[in-house]
């Protein structure tokens, strides 16, 4: 696999040669020049080991490990340094330095530095594995919530990891981040130390489905050469997550169902009934009462599943999360595919908030990938997001972009003067007009309306159809 490196440098030459001979080593580097942009970019992405310089301005080496190790403790830190002496080598290893290397143009201490630091991460991983933790990674601190809307959400997850025998229904539209809202639920509970299995419904082929999801016993039919562990059984102790629910087949909701109500099952060709200690939680995009409604899902077993709904926001609803996660994946994207971006510019950062993101975080992870990947340089611009999404908002663009660029354009609001008669109108078709009149100055756009009347897009939009005077 490859391992991840920030490389914090302050010298331009020093910092690309090294990055090039890492790379030809096998790893991925993102670069930092200074002790502040490496903090900066800690905060969105966390890489698997630091690399950093000892003699900085402002912030020296020393600085910037006592800081990483306060906010990122299990981050691997190796100190680089030119001049260093015993004192300072003492002192890194005290604040909990990985090793202390001098700087050569062979770089070979610092390759064997990094050797030993990817045999321990291999060996740390290994563990991780099998003892089925990711606590930190889907620790509830570290999800992006800088909307009201995220935060009043995540409480619910708070109260439901407290709850590790509540069943949870996930629901939400499509890439929303159920699956991973269901990870956050196990990994913050106390059931953390054990496995969280996830069943992809749609994916598994109906006549393996029993098999996959309970175990079989060896003969029990054509090809069964031996016992089979199923993927309930294996999450002993921990949580069974089923994405997309609604996609299950009628005959295997009634075994789910009876799993559920008795937390017995029983292996395919087996007699045996194994009990079994283990969380049920279940994610659709799917109204499950229709589909209740429809024949197509047991009422029964929806009842089981509904023990506790949540709804999974969609991203237009929680807009000042759009460019922190939009960060976060630019980072990650940087990082997989080599590439030296690092910052969003205002006017892209203005187009993303101002998306309706149908596709949700889903959507936006994909698109921060595609602009990354053709970025020539180190800024993400609008020009590099795809045409229909630049055209959505290219009203909004222009009038920001001239609005930074133009002093001589007035500072002030648009205004709209109508007159209302006291006693022969209502709120209403005042509200009505007003939408009307933001329409006709900004040609059309509705976007740039919703943003000058202060509301979001989808709002206008529903606005628009439950009033026929407004088209």
């Amino acid at each position: 696999m490859a391992w991840h490196i920030l490389l914090v440098e302050d010298e331009a030459s020093v910092r690309e040669a090294f990055a090039l001979r890492l790379s030809d080593h096998g790893y991925m580097v993102q670069t930092a020049s200074s002790g502040e942009e490496a903090l900066s970019l800690l905060r969105t992405h966390e890489p698997d080991m630091l690399v950093l310089d000892l003699v900085m301005p402002n912030l020296s080496g020393l600085d910037v490990l006592a800081q990483v190790k306060q906010q990122f403790p299990h981050l691997l830190v190796i100190l680089l340094t030119a001049r260093g002496t015993v004192k300072d080598a003492v002192q890194a290893t005290k604040l909990g330095a990985f090793d202390f290397v001098a700087k050569s143009i062979d770089m070979e201490d610092l390759l064997h530095a990094l050797h030993r630091a990817t045999e321990l991460l291999a060996l740390q991983r290994q563990v991780h594995l099998h003892s089925g933790q990711d606590a930190e990674r889907y620790a509830l601190d570290r999800v992006i919530a800088h909307s009201s809307v995220t935060r009043a959400f995540l409480s619910q997850v708070r109260e439901l990891a407290k709850n590790d025998r509540v069943t949870v229904l996930l629901q939400g539209e499509t890439g929303t981040g159920k699956q991973y809202m269901a990870r956050v639920i196990h990994y913050n509970g106390s059931r953390a130390h054990n496995p969280c299995i996830e069943v992809d419904c749609p994916s598994i082929p109906r006549e393996l489905f029993e098999s996959e999801l309970f175990g079989h016993e060896k003969g029990s039919f054509t090809g069964a050469s031996g016992r089979k562990i199923g993927l309930i059984e294996m999450a002993e102790g921990g949580t069974v997550s089923f994405d997309e629910v609604a996609d299950l087949p009628l005959p295997l909701q009634a075994k789910l169902l009876r799993v559920l109500e008795e937390r017995t099952l029983r292996r395919v060709g087996g007699t045996t009934t194994i009990p079994v200690d283990v969380r049920f939680m279940a994610a659709t995009n799917h109204n499950l009462k229709d589909a209740v409604a429809r024949g197509e899902f047991r009422e029964d077993l929806y009842f089981r599943l509904n023990v506790v709904t949540v709804t999974v926001p969609p991203l237009r609803e929680r807009r000042e999360d759009i460019v922190p996660l939009a960060e976060h994946f630019m980072v990650q994207s940087a990082m997989a595919l080599r590439k030296p971006v690092r910052r969003l510019d205002e006017t892209a950062k203005m187009i993303l908030t101002h998306y309706a993101f149908p596709g949700n975080i889903r959507e936006l992870r994909n698109l921060i990938e595609r602009a990354v990947l053709f970025c020539p340089g180190d800024t993400l611009e609008a020009k590099h997001f795809p045409s229909d999404i630049r055209d959505d908002c290219s009203p909004l663009a222009e009038n920001f972009s001239s609005s930074r660029t133009d002093s001589s354009q007035p500072s002030g609001p648009l205004q709209i003067h109508l007159a209302f008669r006291l006693g022969e109108q209502s709120l209403g078709e005042l509200e009505n007009r007003i939408i009307a009149e933001a329409l006709q100055r900004t040609g059309g756009n509705k976007t740039l309306a919703a943003k000058y009347l202060g509301i979001t897009r989808w709002t206008l939009n529903r606005r628009r159809k439950s009033s026929p005077l407004v088209q």
